[in-house]
C-alpha cells in the first residue's frame, strides 16, 4: 500500500483582491464629500439613514460608557479642586486671624504708651528735691544700685512677656511703631537673649536710639 501526502493548496489571495478593492471604493465614496453627499441625499438616502440608525443603536452603550467615564473623571477633578480651595481658605483665614491679633496688640500697646506719657509728670514741673532724688537714684544705679526696671509697671512687664513669646521679626515690627523710651524700658525687663534678638531684627538706626536711651541694652 502506497501512501501519498497531499500538498496543501496555497491560499487564493487573488480572490481577496476584488473584495478589498470594493471595500476601499465604498470607504472612499463615503469619505469623499461630493460622493458622500450623493449617497446620503440621493436615492440611497433612506438606506443610509437606516444603516446610520442601526449603527447608532449598536454604538449607544459604548457612547454611554464613555460619557459616564468622562463625567466620573470630571467629578473627581472637581472634588480635588474643591479640597484645594478649602485648604487655601483655611490658611487664609488663619493668616487673617493672626494679622488681626497683631493689629489688636499694636493698638493696645499704643494706648498703653499714650497712657504712660499722659500720666508721666512734666520735667519742668518736678521740684528741685525730686530732681535731686532722681539724680541720686541714677548715681546709685550707675554704682550698682537698683536697676531702672525696678520702677516698671505691671503693664510693661506683661508687654515684655508678650514680646518675648513673639517671633523677633514680628516683635520688631511692633516696637518700631512705639516711642523709643517706652520700648527701651520694656526691653530692659526682658532677658538679654530675647532683647538682643529684637534689637537684631530692628533697623540699625532704631537700635542705636534704643541703646542710647538705655545703655544697658546690647545687640
Amino acid at each position: 500500500m502506497i501512501v501519498t501526502r497531499r500538498r496543501r493548496k496555497p491560499f487564493p489571495w487573488r480572490r481577496l483582491i476584488l473584495p478589498v478593492v470594493a471595500i476601499g471604493l465604498v470607504a472612499f465614496a463615503i469619505a469623499w464629500p461630493p460622493s458622500r453627499n450623493v449617497v446620503t441625499g440621493g436615492p440611497l438616502g433612506p438606506v443610509w439613514q437606516n444603516l446610520g440608525a442601526r449603527f447608532d443603536t449598536i454604538a449607544a452603550p459604548f457612547h454611554f460608557a464613555a460619557q459616564n467615564q468622562l463625567l466620573t473623571d470630571r467629578n473627581r477633578q472637581i472634588v480635588q479642586l474643591q479640597t484645594q480651595i478649602s485648604d487655601l481658605q483655611t490658611k487664609s483665614a488663619a493668616k487673617d486671624k493672626q494679622i488681626s491679633a497683631l493689629n489688636a496688640q499694636i493698638g493696645q500697646l499704643q494706648s498703653q504708651a499714650a497712657s504712660a506719657r499722659s500720666a508721666a509728670p512734666a520735667p519742668n514741673a518736678a521740684p528741685a528735691s525730686s530732681q535731686g532724688a532722681s539724680a541720686t537714684q541714677n548715681a546709685a544705679a550707675a554704682g550698682g544700685g537698683d536697676p531702672p526696671s525696678s520702677n516698671a509697671t505691671t503693664e510693661m512687664r506683661r508687654t515684655a512677656q508678650v514680646w518675648a513669646n513673639m517671633e523677633p521679626e514680628n516683635a520688631a515690627k511692633v516696637v518700631q511703631k512705639l516711642p523709643v523710651p517706652y520700648v527701651a524700658q520694656v526691653l530692659a525687663l526682658m532677658s538679654p537673649d530675647d532683647a538682643g534678638a529684637i534689637l537684631d531684627a530692628v533697623p540699625a538706626a532704631f537700635a542705636a536710639q534704643l541703646t542710647q536711651e538705655n545703655p544697658g541694652l546690647k545687640q
